[in-house]
């Protein structure tokens, strides 16, 4: 019994002899004479299936080691075909951005197409200063393109303002949320004539207009719709602006003041349209609103046709 374990215990070394003794066969066995005795043959040929499987284990971590250390042409094919992928991916949202901006011209075709009033040319945003929100910037359109300054630029949502500054095939516009921009406005629905500009909550997220000068009895609500006028020949009449939020009054014998979201995301421009021609009676002037019973002038002899109501 002590016996076994000794042996047991010993295996290691009995695995390290019978390693040392193969080894020392193959040696033997792979030298350089041609001929071999009766008793070679014989242990070449017990220890042939052990020689084998030895060489195809070394092949083998011969094999893995070259694909780890050295490129192969997996390793080339590979990177190759990522690269392929990456390429079909950059392809796929060039044609998903050409398919988004088609459905947008198409938008503004109908638009365009709807209107008998004006001509337009239609224009793509390529540039704004940063640190005024769209309050001015820059289209791809210009003289060439018979763009010409205080043209209205509009979208198929509404206006979004006047060219004020022209180049050969470029143009620089002042949209309506400016503070220094002014449009003379009508509330649709009450016929009351005002001034609409850009106000100090122009650069956030939701900017506001301010529709300054109303008249001081104006019955204006939240919603009312905010159209041009048509004063001063700039803008074609009817065109919209916004839908009144609020309604103030500076102090207590002082005009009203709406406040007017605009129609126009101001956040996401990217094509708008430049009316180049408008017909005439777009800018008739309106009298409706500021109607309000006069004194009968004096008789003059200078005056007598203006006289009569």
């Amino acid at each position: 019994m002590a016996k076994k374990r000794g042996i047991i215990k010993n295996r290691p070394a009995l695995i390290t002899v019978i390693v040392v003794f193969i080894l020392i066969a193959l040696m033997i066995m792979t030298s350089g004479e041609q001929n071999m005795s009766g008793g070679e043959s014989v242990i070449g040929s017990i220890l042939m299936p052990v020689q084998s499987g030895i060489y195809s284990v070394t092949d083998s971590i011969g094999n893995f080691l070259e694909r780890v250390f050295a490129p192969s042409d997996l390793r080339v094919e590979n990177k190759a075909l990522r690269e392929q992928i990456a390429q079909y991916k950059n392809d796929l949202s060039t044609m998903e951005e050409l398919r988004q901006e088609n459905e947008r011209l198409k938008t503004l075709l109908v638009y365009k197409e709807d209107q008998v009033d004006f001509t337009t040319v239609t224009a793509r945003v390529t540039g704004r200063d940063s640190s005024n929100y769209f309050s001015i910037f820059t289209i791809n359109r210009g003289v060439l393109d018979g763009v010409q300054k205080d043209m209205p630029v509009i979208t198929e949502d509404g206006l979004v303002g006047r060219i004020i500054e022209t180049g050969a095939n470029w143009s620089k516009v002042m949209s309506i949320i400016d503070y220094d921009s002014g449009v003379a406005a009508i509330v649709e629905l009450t016929r009351d004539n005002g001034v609409v500009q850009g106000t100090t909550l122009t650069n956030t997220s939701d900017p506001l207009l301010e529709m300054a000068y109303l008249p001081f009895d104006a019955d204006i609500l939240p919603g009312y719709r905010v159209i041009t006028s048509g004063l001063g020949g700039v803008y074609p009449k009817g065109l919209i602006i916004g839908d009144t939020v609020e309604i103030t009054r500076t102090g207590e014998n002082s005009d009203e003041v709406a406040y007017v979201k605009p129609a126009v995301d101001f956040l996401h421009l990217e094509e708008v349209m430049v009316i180049t021609q408008f017909t005439a009676e777009e800018t008739d002037i309106e009298t409706e609103p500021q109607a309000s019973p006069s004194p009968s002038p004096s008789p003059s002899p200078s005056s007598s046709s203006g006289a009569e109501e």
